[in-house]
């Protein structure tokens, strides 16, 4: 894993229109590396609950309940990730 790619992640995060292309990356670049988890601690976070659930609500039409949802604070970077469970 190269941490140096985190950078480029964060602007695709802001600048990228089409979420596959997000998705992609980070999945190629970060989801099969445990070490990149390991850089951070979980932390709930509000706003990206809210976040979750309202985005969930717009694709399903209906609220959804989301469980074991806690991401990952990466505080020496200021990034939030989301692991999948194992």
């Amino acid at each position: 894993m190269n941490i140096d790619r985190l950078q480029e992640l964060k602007q695709k995060l802001t600048i990228e229109a089409d979420l596959s292309d997000i998705w992609l990356f980070y999945m190629d670049h970060f989801a099969d590396h445990p070490e990149f988890t390991e850089l951070g601690k979980p932390a709930y976070n509000e706003y990206l609950d809210a976040v979750l659930h309202n985005t969930c609500q717009q694709m399903f039409g209906r609220a959804i309940k989301i469980t074991d949802f806690l991401p990952i604070y990466i505080a020496e970077y200021h990034f939030f990730s989301c692991p999948f469970p194992s």
